[in-house]
């Protein structure tokens, strides 16, 4: 683990190896004309803050050292994305040293974050020939402030229909003063006051636009729904549940539990 005040120096550093290799790209007999990647390493593969670290911006040098065959007159490059956006952070050449190629990059962040990219090496010929190697290094911050649930939203009472079945969607609203991309995950626990929680209680809530009712990706409202039956032939026709809406960060703080009631009454 790394604080900020690591800064990675090529030849001594720790590296970590680069293992992924283009799937794609068959691998190349050593006296091919073919360029590619043979192996790469990278210091830091990853930055965790520590409470001495304090809240605050920063911004972290990472190290890239890389070995090519059949390089000839190529020149490899390297990128930086986002994991989650795909978005290029930055993208650079790789200069010859006598201890391979290297490069350097930063990243401007605060202690707080919880970031992942992916490093990509590669090197192609005219005719876009060669191949790349791939890694990740993640970033994780502090937590300062727990998430908190600033509103839900439940049915309250549902009829069972006489046929098909009547959605029932519950919300929460989540936000971190940390910023809303350290909520890790949102969690509805459904008790039945008869006969206790629910089996697979906690669900995780969604907050995709795509599933579990949610509308609207990442508008930090988290969705739970399920739908409701008509009468069963046998059971409990009416039910009566406590509901518990609570929120976890990726610094490992949970939020407050806000709880409501959620009621099933036959047709």
């Amino acid at each position: 683990m790394f604080s900020k005040h690591f800064y990675p120096i090529l030849v001594l550093g720790v590296y970590v190896f680069i293992g992924g290799c283009d799937p794609t790209t068959s691998p190349k007999d050593l006296t091919d004309d073919i360029p590619s990647v043979q192996t790469a390493l990278i210091s830091p593969g990853s930055v965790e803050f520590q409470s001495s670290d304090g809240f605050r911006d920063t911004t972290l040098n990472f190290s890239i050292i890389a070995l090519f065959n059949n390089l000839g007159e190529h020149i490899p490059r390297f990128v930086v994305r986002n994991k989650e956006t795909k978005m290029i952070l930055t993208e650079d050449i790789l200069t010859y040293t006598d201890f391979g190629h290297i490069g350097n990059f930063q990243i401007s962040t605060t202690t707080t974050s919880y970031e992942d990219y992916f490093v990509e090496i590669y090197v192609y010929d005219e005719e876009a020939q060669g191949n790349y190697y791939q890694t990740s290094i993640s970033i994780k911050g502090l937590s300062n402030n727990r998430p908190v649930i600033t509103d839900t939203t439940s049915p309250g009472t549902i009829i069972r229909p006489s046929s098909g079945e009547t959605l029932a969607v519950f919300t929460a609203t989540v936000t971190d003063a940390d910023g809303d991309n350290t909520i890790d995950r949102v969690f509805l626990r459904i008790i039945d006051q008869t006969s206790g929680e629910v089996e697979g209680s906690p669900f995780l809530m969604s907050d995709n636009g795509s599933s579990l009712g949610d509308e609207t990706a990442d508008d930090q409202i988290y969705t739970w729904s399920y739908g409701v039956p008509g009468n069963p032939d046998s059971g409990i026709i009416d039910r009566d549940y406590d509901i518990e809406f609570f929120a976890l960060d990726k610094g490992g703080l949970y939020s407050d539990t806000l709880r409501t009631t959620f009621h099933i009454r036959g047709n």
